[in-house]
């Protein structure tokens, strides 16, 4: 090949001068000293690859931060400070920006397991405590359990900047806690739209649109925003896929593409084989809206073997398969209800869930709670159970001999069926989603989860002048969250003796439940309920 490199795409027409653009190069070279051939290089705008020599070239974004490569399957991830480590900073002056890699020992990890956390969402030292004790210990022992090789991503909002609160400062600590010394799991991160420079913010040399401007800190502590990774035959892509709509508050913003970033994601995937499965985390969800690039972006997805979205930011479960053929995954959140519990808003415990690969297919998928053991799936209730506390108290509104599964990973694909002493009575059905703010007939919301937010820990009360909450403050509609994956179906026999749900999701996995959630039973959530009765605890950052 006698071509200096092979240029795959130059972003789209920008209003920079020539004169504005950075021309570097470098070489990628092995362990050693052999050149690597074929490897993606970027700026996040231009992707180039490295020819026969190892060697790449291209001019730079004035909007770029950092040169880095997208990882090849054959070679470890390099890891510098206990993250994966494939980027340089750019720096003023410097043309030059070179690269080891590592070939691994035993070819590319054909099957691996993926871990995804989803809006870890920190907003005090309190939150990082957490999101420390709680959650990274819980990755580690799991972790420790296997044997196989694992890595972890983050789908956005690490932290949590809105109105008087600013995770810049936190972001830091952030990184330390999933550090590899503390997870033993490198994790790749993806930007959310929390995740942002406390406003107003404005276009600047750095960055040509206040859009840009936000990401900067983000960018700093945890690296490239829009890259790429490879491991046995999946090839892995976090972008960022937030606008914000006004460079003086953030809490308006969209999910959407930039042009730029629809460009270069085109170009990434254009070097990728067709027969490789394609895995794109985002902090959005997609799902069928059409906001700028999203319906580009879905389509480039439906050109490979396979291929899934990852998405947090709503803090609810909801799995299913899009319109366009994509399996597109919306995971609880590790920090529900916003830290309130241990519960998020559809009922579903904090916690991650865990991603099993064998060569280009996603085989299995299970999620693991926060302090629980992976076999609890499903929470029980009967239909006129009520909870809440001295704020507020909510019924289930069906009767007595309704049973109600709040089943967490469940899609439309999953039989759930109900037992009575040991006999089949029927297949339960999922109850279409409401949006009700009192328990009404049909109600899909898990009103176990919303009685503990609303009605013990008091949120929703800092709004009214006579509040009696320790806890105040939060509106009523953030602690209203639907539930995808709530089913009911009556017994038969008022009388049995044994009550069962068993749950058998698409991968042929089967979970049991005999125990029912009793009224008041808020026992899922002893650390908060510790905390609400001294509260010290809280605003003292002593835990």
């Amino acid at each position: 090949m006698r071509k200096f490199l092979v240029l795959v795409a130059m972003m789209a027409a920008i209003s920079f001068t020539a004169a504005s653009q950075v021309k570097v190069s470098g070489t990628i070279l092995d362990e050693g000293g052999k050149p690597v051939v074929g490897v993606a290089v970027t700026d996040g705008f231009t992707v180039v690859q490295t020819n026969a020599k190892g060697k790449f070239a291209f001019k730079t974004s004035p909007d770029a931060t950092y040169v880095y490569y997208s990882i090849p399957a054959e070679y470890k991830v390099n890891v510098k400070d206990g993250h994966p480590d494939f980027y340089q900073r750019i720096e003023r002056g410097k043309k030059r920006y070179d690269f080891t890699l590592n070939r691994l020992e035993n070819g590319p990890e054909k099957t691996f397991r993926l871990i995804a956390v989803a809006d870890p969402q920190a907003q005090c030292m309190f939150h990082v405590k957490r999101f420390s004790r709680e959650t990274v210990v819980d990755i580690r022992q799991y972790v420790d359990s296997q044997t196989q090789p694992r890595y972890g991503v983050t789908l956005g909002d690490i932290g949590y900047t809105e109105g008087p609160f600013d995770c810049v400062p936190l972001l830091d600590d952030m990184r330390a806690a999933m550090a590899y010394d503390k997870t033993h799991l490198l994790f790749f991160q993806t930007y959310g739209n929390h995740d942002h420079i406390k406003g107003p913010v404005a276009a600047d040399e750095r960055s040509s649109t206040f859009n840009l401007a936000y990401q900067r800190a983000f960018e700093d502590v945890f690296g490239p925003i829009d890259y790429s990774w490879n491991r046995g035959d999946v090839h892995i892509v976090s972008m960022r896929n937030i606008q914000y709509d006004n460079a003086q508050k953030a809490n308006k913003y969209k999910p959407a593409f930039t042009r730029e970033q629809y460009e270069w994601v085109k170009a990434d995937l254009a070097l990728v084989p067709r027969d490789k499965m394609v895995i794109l985390c985002l902090h959005i969800g997609m799902y069928d809206r059409t906001f700028p690039y999203l319906a580009e972006v879905r389509q480039l997805l439906t050109e490979f073997k396979e291929s899934h979205i990852f998405v947090g930011h709503t803090h609810f479960m909801n799995h299913h398969r899009n319109g366009h053929g994509t399996y597109e995954h919306v995971h609880a959140a590790a920090s529900g209800s916003y830290w309130w519990s241990s519960t998020n808003g559809d009922g579903t415990p904090n916690g991650y869930t865990i991603y099993d690969i064998e060569g280009n297919t996603l085989k299995n998928w299970r999620y693991k709670g926060t302090g629980h053991d992976i076999s609890y799936q499903i929470r029980m209730y009967r239909g006129d159970a009520e909870f809440g506390g001295e704020f507020e108290k909510f019924r289930f509104p069906y009767s007595h001999n309704t049973i109600l599964a709040n089943v967490f990973m469940a899609d439309p694909d999953w039989k759930v069926e109900l037992y009575e002493d040991g006999v089949l009575t029927g297949s339960m059905k999922r109850i279409p989603v409401t949006k009700d703010k009192v328990p009404e007939l049909n109600s899909s919301r898990d009103w176990w989860a919303v009685g503990y937010h609303i009605g013990v820990v008091g949120r929703s009360y800092g709004h009214v002048k006579d509040s009696r909450s320790k806890m105040n403050g939060g509106g009523r509609k953030g602690y209203l969250t639907s539930c995808n994956h709530l089913y009911r179906l009556e017994l038969k026999n008022p009388d049995a003796r044994e009550i069962k749900v068993v749950a058998t999701d698409t991968n042929g996995n089967v979970y049991e439940q005999t125990r029912f959630t009793e009224s008041g039973d808020y026992s899922e959530n002893a650390l908060m309920n510790e905390l609400i009765a001294t509260p010290r605890k809280v605003l003292n950052e002593t835990y």
